[in-house]
């Protein structure tokens, strides 16, 4: 089902790029595609409005899901979902980057239609979709292909007027004397005192008018002058009236050359089709083979979790434990209330964490994997991880070389460490080693 979303005006943005790069369904095969389902970030459908001031933001909800806008929650959950939008804009970047190395039209054009993707007008165009303190909600970008207007009007909105200059051959005199009599004031000189204003004649204006009566006169005179040669043809009818010789000197006389033109314009059409239908000929037995992608091959931990039959989120937050012998090591997460979540147990409902493959404590593997995850709401604060030499199973091996592997926010770090069964005993326990810590706001 198709939800509403919002709507956002075109006036406070503007494209980026081509509309083909702003293409949804082209954008949904490209990221359906490179990222198989790794990304947690949707885009909404755009809608232009028939006004076209603005258009309209759709998303598919299946399930009636809650759409929040991303601002308004709260503070903690706002950073956590900026992160998991952060490491998706991540992906698609190096996406973009490495499309950019190629030299292909059709490289380029993926490239420029991702980055259409990853850019939006503002952060109040970020939106969560579903349960957002479940920390499993979709983000949904609107906007998205779009940056706001950020150049200003030009100008100061001053209008500039023209000083009126009188010309410099006028001359003003005045006389403050009575004026004289009506009949004498032609004989009057200029130095009697009398107001004189003498100003040039305007020669552009008369020459203006000049040319426009000429305009309006000469398809009088043009038609003057053909109309006794060619007379008026009466509509519908082969008539001429008013004309010289029944119109003879206008009636359309058929040009050999022209007809020859036009006689070898139809054969070259002829030929262009021909040639078209052989091109479309070839084309449908050619058997085009679309490039083989290199897959980055999965890390030593992720494939001995997927062969638990557990699939391997890297934009997740996780924890998992490998070492190379039959001796059982145990890996241990420390809530930020010091509760500790040890192998087998869910602590989902504690801090978030929970603990979904433990090896070496019944049946024996020399390649094990230990492996917690986030299943819940996550605490904030600081989460140790600690590994503790469980049992020694083999007699022979009493050194375990261990690899622990963080992922979060879309980064995968790894830990080395050694451990032997010669450390302490704490009651019943060996020695929990405090691996490394991480950090949940």
């Amino acid at each position: 089902m198709s939800q509403f979303i919002a709507t956002t005006a075109l006036l406070e943005m503007r494209p980026v790029g081509t509309p083909a790069d702003r293409s949804l369904p082209r954008l949904e095969a490209i990221l359906a595609r490179d990222f198989k389902d790794k990304l947690s970030t949707k885009l909404a459908e755009p809608i232009e409005r028939r006004d076209g001031a603005g258009i309209d933001w759709y998303i598919d909800n299946e399930n009636d899901d809650p759409i929040v806008r991303l601002k308004d929650l709260p503070d903690e959950l706002v950073t956590y979902y900026k992160k998991r939008l952060d490491a998706d804009v991540a992906m698609i970047s190096a996406a973009i980057d490495q499309y950019e190395t190629r030299t292909d039209a059709a490289a380029r054009g993926t490239a420029s239609a991702l980055r259409s993707a990853v850019r939006y007008a503002d952060e109040s165009n970020i939106w969560v979709m579903g349960d957002a303190k479940s920390g499993q909600s979709s983000i949904v970008l609107t906007a998205w292909g779009y940056e706001p207007r950020t150049s200003p009007l030009a100008g100061n909105n001053v209008i500039h007027r023209r000083e009126k200059v009188f010309p410099a051959s006028a001359q003003v005199v005045i006389d403050h004397s009575p004026p004289p009599a009506a009949e004498n004031a032609q004989a009057l000189p200029l130095g009697s005192g009398a107001v004189v204003v003498q100003q040039p004649r305007n020669w552009l204006r008369v020459l203006s008018s000049v040319l426009w009566v000429v305009a309006l006169l000469l398809p009088f005179i043009i038609g003057w002058y053909l109309l006794p040669a060619c007379g008026v043809k009466i509509p519908f009818t082969q008539t001429y009236i008013f004309g010289w010789g029944d119109g003879e000197f206008c009636r359309q006389i058929q040009n050999p050359q022209l007809e020859t033109g036009r006689s070898q314009g139809t054969a070259l059409n002829l030929d262009l089709i021909s040639v078209q239908d052989q091109v479309k000929t070839k084309i449908g037995q050619c058997v085009i083979t679309p490039p083989v992608e290199a897959v980055a091959p999965a890390s030593k931990d992720e494939a001995l979790i997927e062969k638990e039959g557990i699939q391997v989120d890297p934009n997740e937050t996780s924890v998992s434990l490998t070492w190379a012998n039959e001796n059982d090591l145990d890996l241990i997460i420390v809530c930020p209330d010091a509760t500790p979540i040890k192998p087998g147990t869910d602590g989902s409902n504690i801090c978030g964490f929970a603990s979904k493959v433990d090896m070496n404590a019944g049946k024996l593997t020399s390649d094990p994997v230990e492996y917690m995850r986030v299943e819940g709401p996550l605490k904030s604060g600081t989460y140790k991880v600690q590994v503790r030499y469980f049992t020694n199973n083999d007699p022979s091996q009493r050194v375990n070389d261990f690899t622990v592997s963080l992922r979060q926010n879309g980064i995968r770090r790894e830990i080395t460490g050694k451990t032997t069964d010669a450390l302490p005993v704490v009651g019943t326990d060996r020695e929990y080693i405090t691996v490394t810590e991480f950090t949940v706001p």
